[in-house]
């Protein structure tokens, strides 16, 4: 009789698995699962006292109002008005001032902080006045208009100025006292009056022109603020059109600018007038001109030489722009890439003013640049072209790639668009619908800086 064996029973020992040796780790630091606890617990900015510190310090800085600057309060404001103010500033903590506020200063920071009833046209959306004030027959008045109209004001100007004197000379010491207990009580104003505050302001200029003479300065700022000396409007509608939220004057013809020596150059005065710079903080900008080179214009003349550049320009503070300029003469292309440049500079969104948000990538032509967002010291790790860019927005840490074409033209207008691409988180999570919260922010309560 033959005997079998089972199937499994033919294993050799042979096809069992053998241990794998030993493997040498590249570092001699422990792998994460044989750490033991820190050595040092976590410590926080409240541990620290760090948070009562500024709590103090905010404290001190907003104290309530003294007497004197309630009184100072009510010349300028209503008592309703001057009621919710001191309720508003009753109903803030210091230590929500040092937990959640924090004055912006980057570069969408508005130029004012608490007085917004100033309208300003480039932050404000315009809203347009009816079509009935509208009068299409303003025009400039004449040189010889506003001349007349300016010695008239000189002619009241002085007479004002002698009436005053006389008054002065032809009463003594207690006719003068008399006199001004008289005008005090007329005019009327102490705190928690009923007037509105052009009223008090008009009594306040009378009452101090009446003994102390006409003020010069106030004088001529109200003559060059009054439209009527400059502008003529035949329906009378001149002064429902001065306000901002009014369509904009009829232009002019441009008569010419005249300059007092031959040392201004006109196309920087007209960048001037255009971007509303100064000499001085037009020459802190940064400008860099990446790319130049020779180009041919065919024509039936022949061919035609000129040099093209392509520059940037930045003040290393969140603003960036980029310009072309072409011309037969290198100085005359390079001014005009640079004005170009310095004429379309925009904000560049940053985050911690350090870097960008996230991950971005721009495209023009064959040429695609994809940027990256990197931590504190990791330094600007890109070619020059964009390495130039970012040093001249203000960006410290980014990485870039460029897996496609490199072509100078295109990676500066490629990089230039992906930082205009950014995604803000405020405007991801308002899509979304969601609330945005900063963990660093949480966690340190505020002290990120």
């Amino acid at each position: 009789m033959k005997t079998t064996r089972c199937l499994f029973c033919r294993l050799t020992p042979s096809a069992t698995p053998k241990s794998q040796p030993s493997t040498r780790a590249f570092s001699t630091t422990p792998a994460a699962h044989a750490k033991g606890k820190p050595a040092y617990p976590n410590v926080t900015a409240v541990d620290l006292g760090l948070v009562q510190q500024r709590v103090d310090q905010a404290a001190r800085t907003f104290k309530p109002y003294t007497p004197r600057e309630k009184q100072l309060l009510a010349l300028k404001y209503t008592p309703a008005q001057v009621r919710a103010i001191e309720a508003a500033e009753a109903s803030i903590d210091p230590r929500d001032v040092v937990v959640q506020g924090k004055v912006r200063r980057d570069t969408f920071a508005l130029t004012y902080i608490d007085d917004l009833a100033k309208i300003q046209p480039l932050v404000d959306k315009p809203v347009r006045a009816p079509t009935a004030d509208i009068d299409p027959g303003i025009r400039m008045r004449s040189e010889d208009e506003v001349l007349d109209r300016f010695a008239a004001w000189t002619e009241d100007f002085n007479r004002k100025r002698t009436e005053y004197e006389t008054r002065m000379e032809s009463m003594d010491g207690d006719a003068l006292e008399q006199e001004l207990l008289t005008k005090s009580i007329e005019a009327g104003i102490y705190p928690g009056d009923t007037l509105t505050p052009d009223e008090r302001r008009a009594r306040l200029r009378k009452y101090a022109e009446h003994f102390e003479g006409p003020n010069e300065v106030a004088e001529w700022n109200a003559f060059i603020g009054n439209a009527n000396n400059f502008f003529f409007s035949p329906k009378g509608t001149l002064e429902s059109q001065q306000d901002s939220l009014a369509p904009e004057m009829p232009k002019v013809k441009n008569l010419g600018v005249k300059f007092e020596s031959e040392d201004d150059d006109p196309h920087l005065q007209r960048l001037m007038q255009q971007t509303g710079m100064t000499k001085e903080e037009i020459r802190r900008i940064r400008c860099k001109n990446l790319v130049n080179h020779r180009v041919v214009n065919q024509t039936r003349m022949g061919k035609i030489q000129s040099m093209y550049y392509l520059t940037i320009a930045g003040n290393e503070n969140g603003m960036l722009g980029i310009g072309e300029g072409k011309s037969g003469e290198d100085e005359d292309a390079i001014r005009q890439a640079q004005y170009a440049a310095i004429r379309n500079m925009k904000p560049i969104p940053r985050y911690e003013n350090r870097t960008i948000f996230g991950e971005v990538e721009g495209k023009v032509g064959a040429s695609i640049v994809q940027l990256s967002s990197r931590p504190p010291g990791f330094g600007n790790r890109c070619q020059h072209l964009i390495y130039e860019m970012a040093r001249a927005a203000g960006i410290s840490d980014l990485s870039a790639r460029c897996p496609r074409s490199r072509n100078p033209m295109n990676v500066v207008k490629a990089t230039y668009e992906a930082l205009m691409k950014q995604r803000l988180p405020e405007d991801v999570a308002r899509a979304r619908g969601r609330k945005l919260v900063d963990v660093r922010k949480v966690y340190y309560q505020g002290l990120t800086s």
